[in-house]
């Protein structure tokens, strides 16, 4: 997703990744750091907030979508698919003991084919990757 936004625009992702619009999160622009340049800044962060919900919300499918439907901004839609997919930090570190534990305990079974052990291997370095353990 972050190189898909990216790719539309390089400040769509950092709509997902500030929040909300804050005025302090900008610089006054200009020697006399008028409110024009601050209101102006305003209007694009608001302007990309609006195209990312859209984009996020689009790429969503029905099902997955009820679950950001209340959600008011792209990092919250954003925040909300991550505890969604990759759970809180305490499921995260279950997963990671759960995955050191299979590995250590992994063998080939009697009745086991190498192709069988040789998928079932693949699938738990997968699984390990996607929880970082190296």
């Amino acid at each position: 997703m972050e190189d898909y936004l990216n790719g539309i625009d390089e400040d769509l992702w950092r709509c997902v990744t500030r929040g909300k619009y804050r005025p302090y999160m900008f610089t006054q622009v200009g020697n006399t750091g008028s409110s024009t340049g601050m209101a102006a800044q305003k209007e694009k962060y608001e302007a990309n907030d609006n195209k990312c919900l859209h984009e996020l919300r689009s790429a969503l499918p029905p099902v997955v979508y009820n679950f950001v439907r209340g959600c008011n901004t792209a990092k919250e839609i954003w925040d909300t698919l991550k505890e969604k997919y990759e759970g809180s930090v305490k499921t995260k570190k279950s997963s990671v003991k759960q995955c050191l534990m299979e590995l250590g305990e992994f063998k080939q079974k009697e009745s086991e084919a190498i192709e069988q052990y040789y998928d079932r291997l693949n699938g738990l370095i997968f699984k390990c990757n996607r929880y970082g353990v190296t």
